[in-house]
């Protein structure tokens, strides 16, 4: 015991010692992303004086929502060196789904309904994670092209069952009071039950990632499959479950989109959360290359995404310039990640 207090203290000692002997300009590259997010809400709060409203904070976070829950399935995807580009579209089929469900099957009534209009939108999005899971782990295609190739089959399946129009929730159903009452329904501390609902999932895969099994051979994946494979593990059953995963979580962000709105449209698949998590969890350090990432990080960085739109909307700025103003952090995150990296080699 006394050992193992000697050795934490040790540890301890030395990360001071580094902090203490580290270059400001070294600080600045490493911890890029948190000083960016401090930096923003600064500028936000003096651009606008409802931007710590309790009001603009509590539409900020619901609207991070799913760009959260999709973002912890693409972190892991990033970690193991691949790239997931049908999230979008896996989760407006799963959205258009519990809607379709709900509106053409007659599961509108409620309670057991509800559930099994969840578990549709959720088993579409694990479809989907499977077949990318199958063609990526199994057959060794690239991760690329095989979540392009889905990207476009679920746009086209979302406009197939909806025949381009917007499915619309009846008001006045017990499924409709219990998706709508989920999404906007808040605790005693004014607190939205979805926002705690996705907290739940950052925490539970910042403890996934960090102190499971599972969570280092994503890393480890990531970081050299060849010496994986040679150490005896079966290292494409993990990847699949990697993509499996990150359909599982797209299909429950589609049943959160849908309640949000109260209807489904295939228009959900055209929607950002593509390049929107991907960046958040560029941002937040994970490298393209693999083997790296945090899931607190990749939370830091949706927000910075979140907060610059939040910001611009604030002060009635066009979406296009949003655009331009994205892509330049993105650009800065990457730089910066790079130089680190340099520093690091």
């Amino acid at each position: 015991m006394e050992l193992k207090n000697r050795e934490k203290e040790a540890a301890a000692a030395k990360s001071a010692i580094s902090v203490r002997g580290m270059s400001l300009s070294t600080f600045l590259i490493r911890y890029n992303a948190i000083i960016i997010l401090v930096l923003l809400v600064v500028v936000a709060a003096s651009l606008s004086d409802l931007f710590l409203s309790r009001t603009n904070i509590f539409t900020l976070l619901r609207q991070q929502v799913p760009y959260l829950i999709i973002g912890m399935g693409m972190l892991m995807v990033v970690i193991t060196g691949g790239i997931d580009l049908s999230v979008s579209s896996i989760a407006a089929v799963s959205s258009i789904m519990v809607a379709y469900s709900m509106t053409k099957w007659g599961l509108a009534a409620g309670g057991a309904n509800t559930w099994a209009t969840i578990a549709i939108g959720v088993g579409i999005g694990a479809v989907f994670g499977a077949v990318n899971g199958f063609l990526v782990a199994k057959l060794r295609m690239p991760a690329f092209i095989v979540t392009l190739a889905t990207m476009y089959a679920g746009e086209g399946l979302a406009y197939i069952i909806t025949k381009g129009n917007t499915l619309m929730l009846d008001n006045k159903s017990g499924g409709y009071a219990d998706l709508v009452g989920f999404s906007t329904g808040t605790t005693m501390f004014g607190i939205p039950y979805a926002v705690i609902f996705a907290a739940v999932i950052v925490i539970i895969f910042y403890f996934v990632m960090k102190y499971t099994t599972f969570g280092r051979m994503v890393y480890a994946i990531g970081s050299n499959e060849s010496a994986v494979q040679l150490a005896g593990i079966n290292s494409k059953k993990h990847l699949f479950f990697v993509y499996l995963l990150s359909g599982i979580l797209c299909g429950i962000a589609g049943v959160i989109i849908t309640a949000r709105s109260g209807n489904a449209s295939a228009l959900t698949a055209g929607v950002d959360y593509n390049m929107s998590t991907i960046a958040g969890v560029v941002i937040g350090g994970a490298s393209l290359m693999g083997g790296e990432g945090k899931v607190v990080m990749t939370v830091i960085g949706v927000f910075i995404i979140a907060i610059i739109g939040n910001i611009m909307n604030l002060i009635n700025l066009a979406s296009y310039p949003q655009m331009v103003v994205k892509a330049a952090v993105i650009v800065l995150a990457v730089l910066l990640k790079s130089l680190s990296s340099k520093k690091h080699g």
